[in-house]
């Protein structure tokens, strides 16, 4: 699979009028409330410093600060999904100011010890690398700072994933396809939650970037997982 920055910058720019459809379809419609729990796991206070990763249309960024008064800095590869994101941020917030640039998360310009909270909502499984995503993460962060990673992943129950696999590879791509008239897009995406490693997986990688596991949740049959990590 094709994850360099400039593919998948271009992927996003493309299917960014969709994107808020797409991940109802991808997510069967619950991801509103698998953002609220993320949230609610990564205890953001008033005054804190968010990171958010993969900032896209700014759904996770516009929830955080529509609950609690706190700085967000976001940043994403795609130009026209942060496009929309600073739309939906004035329609919400007349006035107020959201921080987003367009950047790569493993190159972020941003200080060491910056941030007292990041998060990143569906986004990790586009990153070419991973691991280098986490250091990059750990850089940023305060000590003791957490992170939320909210990602799609496969159902370890065999009737669930089998129907969710067809669902993944059949449904989702060719609706996707007539909504968008971009097919390939929605076939990548699916084969990106396909690959994703397990829970198990991604756990033992946080070790070896020096974040401690402080929740691993499967989420709706294992539709979803949710990570939040520390800073060691």
């Amino acid at each position: 699979m094709d994850k360099s920055p400039k593919r998948i910058g271009e992927l996003f720019d493309d299917i960014s009028p969709n994107y808020d459809l797409l991940n109802h379809l991808l997510s069967m419609s619950v991801d509103v409330g698998w953002r609220e729990l993320a949230l609610k796991e990564l205890e953001i206070r008033k005054g804190d410093v968010i990171l958010d990763v993969a900032t896209g249309t700014g759904d996770m960024a516009l929830k955080t600060r529509s609950s609690v008064d706190c700085t967000i800095v976001g940043i994403d590869l795609s130009r026209n999904m942060l496009k929309t994101a600073m739309q939906k941020w004035d329609a919400r917030f007349p006035g107020g100011t959201f921080m987003a640039l367009q950047g790569n998360a493993l190159q972020m310009p941003f200080a060491d010890d910056s941030f007292d909270r990041s998060m990143v909502a569906f986004g990790i499984r586009n990153m070419i690398d991973i691991g280098g995503f986490l250091d990059e993460a750990h850089r940023v962060l305060r000590p003791h700072g957490h992170m939320a990673i909210l990602e799609f992943s496969v159902p370890p129950y065999p009737l669930v994933r089998q129907l969710y696999l067809l669902y993944l590879t059949r449904v989702l791509p060719f609706i996707g396809g007539l909504r968008s008239g971009n097919r390939g897009a929605y076939q990548y995406l699916s084969e990106s939650i396909r690959r994703f490693p397990s829970p198990g997986s991604i756990e033992e990688l946080l070790v070896q970037h020096h974040f401690r596991t402080v929740r691993s949740l499967p989420l709706t049959l294992g539709v979803c997982h949710l990570y939040i990590i520390e800073k060691m």
